[in-house]
């Protein structure tokens, strides 16, 4: 009927069964919008507690989908509400709490050191920073590892600022003059005019301790150019001085060996840090030593093999990047692409 009256019929019956369309119509959908409410309201009160808030939103949102599909809004909610129950539900946010401030502990400054890491280093040498605050962390690095700090102090000894740089020589003079004094004491201990009864163990032993102390002034990286290599010559000879007493001293053959790398004499090192491994040394400490030797060989195979055999969690952060690429990117990442 109302189709027919849109299409212009003007016929007296047909706009009477309008006027009873829209009669009805008006009727309900009072009807819908009462129901859609009481369904919104029962829905609402079956939900869990997490979706309740805000309370007029859910209920403004539950009764608009009901009035406006009557039968398939119930279906959806009640569907909705089975596929939350069937997935993980998230945790719940930890209530906020006041924390009081800290009170500084005037007492305890001089106990406070400069942390170890790269932020220390970025500020030293920082030459916008204040020279006071750059003495102290040049101060405090002396409680640091020699190993650690002799490269920085060694870029500080061309800072612009004399207090820094005299401060670093005399850092680094202090450790190098330590093992000078180690060495100074154990020489003497070879003379044989100052020994002449000195039994094999004992030249041995001083032999060792030569080699190890001059070894540590390498390792420390407190020589550089003619006296490194002189430092570098003295350990390998008092080393091999050693072995000629006991061959088996695994220690002494590590040693020789990494000298023999850092010469470029790979064939030796290989021979020299296999005989350490065959006289008792941990062969998963020796891999790196390894892996460096046939690296400069570009021996890559060979590389990923002896890096594949190693336990990334037990090595450090700097080792543990170069087995993060041998290891994870090798099908990624090129290894001509990689650089010493």
């Amino acid at each position: 009927m109302s189709a027919q009256r849109l299409s212009g019929a003007i016929d007296g019956a047909v706009v009477a069964a309008v006027h009873q369309n829209t009669h009805t119509l008006l009727i309900c959908l009072p009807l819908q919008a009462v129901a859609a409410l009481l369904i919104s309201l029962g829905i609402a009160r079956t939900m869990p507690v997490r979706y309740r808030l805000p309370r007029a939103g859910l209920l403004g949102a539950v009764w608009f989908l009901n009035f406006a599909v009557p039968v398939g809004g119930v279906v959806c909610t009640i569907g909705a509400l089975a596929v939350a129950a069937t997935l993980p539900r998230t945790r719940a946010k930890l209530p906020v709490t006041h924390v009081e401030e800290p009170e500084f502990a005037a007492n305890l400054i001089g106990n406070v050191s400069y942390g170890r890491g790269a932020r220390l280093k970025a500020e030293l040498q920082n030459v916008d920073a204040g020279t006071e605050f750059r003495m102290t962390a040049l101060l405090a690095m002396q409680s640091m590892p020699a190993r650690t700090v002799s490269p920085v102090l060694q870029g500080m000894l061309a800072d612009p600022l004399d207090d820094i740089r005299l401060l670093a020589y005399g850092i680094l003079d202090n450790h190098e003059k330590v093992l000078t004094q180690q060495i100074l004491v154990e020489r003497p201990k070879l003379d044989e005019t100052l020994h002449p009864g000195i039994s094999d163990d004992e030249r041995r032993r001083a032999n060792k301790t030569l080699a190890e102390l001059y070894s540590e002034l390498i390792y420390q990286h407190l020589v550089t150019g003619d006296v490194y290599r002189n430092a570098a010559d003295q350990a390998d000879g008092f080393a091999s001085a050693a072995l000629a007493l006991d061959a088996n001293d695994a220690s002494l053959w590590r040693l020789r060996g990494r000298l023999a790398l850092d010469r470029y004499d790979l064939d030796a090192a290989d021979a020299m840090l296999q005989r350490a491994i065959d006289c008792g040394f941990p062969r998963d400490r020796m891999l790196p030593y390894l892996a460096e030797g046939a690296y400069l060989r570009r021996d890559f195979a060979r590389v990923r093999s002896l890096l594949g055999e190693m336990d990334n969690r037990a090595t450090t952060p700097t080792l543990h990047a170069v087995l993060d690429f041998w290891q994870q990117r090798e099908h990624t990442a090129s290894p001509q692409d990689a650089r010493p």
